[in-house]
């Protein structure tokens, strides 16, 4: 189950990519969009009893994590819905004119818009999914690289602007949330680490008596400003 939640939008991803036609890369786009909103339907069905976790405890089901998984499904499911109209107003092939400055543009290939879009809900997976610390922020790390060429899709300066600004900003929050994961790191004592496993939250719940305070408050601050 939770293998499958990734591997829909990432072989969607890939697929959108490869294609050829556009309408069938479309469609690609919503029935990746409708098997992940069915898998975290299945999820609510089953529950209290969640999927089995995978890869060691590093990815899990959490009723928090639950909630955030259902969110993005569903606005995914709606965005991608909505996509197909837009993307077959936005024709590539013709040149279109920027409303504020008046020069002409083109858009970016749809294969990469497309697949850009499924890969980011593959990324936003994987966050919601993550019980460890340092796989949830490379997983938010991919949300902004997949996320950047959507921005860039009108390919004009204000389009550009904008993205080189988003990855800027996103660039120093999460540098800043790489300090709170050193940061949490430290404030192990020794011996109650456990190799890879140490920022996987079911053991650093069960070490919170251990934990450097101070460490730990400043792991908070790079965490909250960060993020």
């Amino acid at each position: 189950m939770i293998w499958g939640l990734l591997l829909i939008p990432t072989a969607g991803g890939i697929a959108a990519f490869m294609l050829r036609q556009n309408r069938l890369r479309r469609g690609v786009l919503v029935a990746a969009a409708v098997g992940h909103a069915t898998l975290v339907a299945s999820i609510w069905a089953a529950w209290p009893v969640t999927p089995r976790p995978a890869l060691d405890g590093w990815l899990g089901v959490d009723a928090f994590g639950l909630l955030f998984l259902t969110l993005c499904s569903l606005l995914f499911l709606a965005a991608s819905v909505y996509a197909v109209g837009y993307l077959d107003h936005e024709d590539r092939s013709h040149l279109h004119r920027d409303f504020e400055g008046g020069g002409l543009f083109t858009n970016e290939p749809e294969a990469v818009f497309t697949s850009c879009l499924l890969l980011f809900l593959a990324a936003m997976t994987l966050a919601t999914l993550s019980q460890h610390l340092g796989l949830m922020w490379v997983a938010v790390e991919a949300t902004t690289l997949f996320s950047a060429p959507l921005i860039y899709f009108h390919r004009h300066r204000r389009s550009l602007e904008a993205t080189w600004k988003y990855v800027l900003i996103c660039s120093v929050g999460i540098a800043l949330a790489m300090l709170g994961n050193f940061a949490l790191s430290a404030a192990l004592q020794p011996g109650t680490g456990h190799g890879d496993s140490a920022l996987v939250v079911d053991h650093l719940l069960a070490s919170a008596e251990h934990l450097n305070p101070v460490w730990v408050k400043l792991a908070f601050v790079f965490f909250v400003v960060g993020y």
